[in-house]
């Protein structure tokens, strides 16, 4: 986990965000200081396991010491919380872009229960391209699933070339924006040691992205009273319009917008009209008193 600061001194209310697969902290580049200086908040960014430049674990680090896998979602969801109580956030916005939404939807729902021993609250949530359906690991990527150890070398290559130009072939609309640059920074995470374990890990768990309609009735509903901005790539070809607006449907406080010209990447493709469309929504939960505090 790592934390970008761009205002001096954490306040008790933060913006939080919470990339999805493949990406990292670098991924906000474009909105983070922009969305700290519009809202006068502090901005962090959470590096899930197994992505950034996080240290990947291996299985023995966590099960030699009695610790839960930390690649599965309900591990992140309490280290995202833990990650904002420790860094002094009393209350958040959590913005969480495709299965990094969904983790922020679980940490609503655990604030929301009784299990709650963060001490954080969450007065609203951002979706980003999110779908509560899809299951985010590319197939080409479960290779990794079914390659022997001793011959992981020869894959290696292939899956950092792959994984890297997936972002040219299914998450942009206008590959034109899609430099040289942007796909070393997405590539580097790939050269941490381990990647490939992890990946591994986390093509084993995909299935846990795929909720079923009853949990996913049940997770909206325990957000349903909570503002939840919905903001989806109206040219998204992984998490169609029509997802978005049918989640956004089964939100009693929930606003819809989606981003022309623009895939699933609008903090990379459209940074500025995604930060059009956020910074109304933070200047009206600013005004809402905290309920816990009157």
């Amino acid at each position: 986990m790592f934390l970008e600061q761009d205002l001096e001194g954490v306040g008790q209310f933060g913006i939080v965000l919470v990339h999805g697969f493949g990406g990292g902290i670098f991924s906000w580049r474009h909105v983070m200081g922009s969305l700290a200086r519009q809202s006068n908040c502090a901005v962090a960014a959470f590096d899930r396991p197994g992505w950034g430049l996080t240290p990947r674990l291996r299985r023995e680090d966590w099960e030699d010491k009695d610790l839960p896998n930390p690649y599965k979602l309900e591990s992140q969801v309490d280290m995202l919380l833990s990650f904002c109580s420790e860094i002094g956030f009393s209350s958040v916005v959590l913005i969480g872009h495709d299965d990094g939404g969904l983790i922020a939807l679980k940490a609503a729902q655990r604030v929301q229960s009784t299990r709650n021993a963060f001490n954080v609250s969450i007065k609203g949530v951002v979706l980003l391209n999110v779908s509560l359906s899809r299951e985010v690991v590319p197939s080409f990527a479960r290779i990794l699933l079914h390659t022997s150890l001793g011959k992981k070398h020869l894959v290696r290559p292939l899956l950092r070339t792959e994984i890297a130009q997936v972002v040219n072939r299914h998450a942009w609309y206008d590959a034109t924006k899609l430099t040289t640059e942007v796909l070393t920074l997405y590539k580097a995470p790939l050269f941490v040691e381990g990647w490939d374990e992890a990946l591994h890990e986390i093509g084993k768990l995909s299935s846990e992205t795929v909720i079923s309609a009853k949990n996913a009735e049940s997770l909206l509903q325990a957000v349903e009273d909570m503002p939840v901005l919905v903001i989806t790539g109206a040219e998204d070809s992984l998490v169609p319009l029509k997802s978005c607006q049918a989640m956004a449907s089964k939100l009693v406080n929930s606003r819809l917008v989606a981003i022309s010209g623009c895939g699933h990447l609008p903090h990379e493709e459209c940074p500025n009209a995604l930060l059009a469309a956020i910074s109304p929504f933070i200047s009206r939960l600013l005004c809402i008193p905290d309920p816990k505090r009157q």
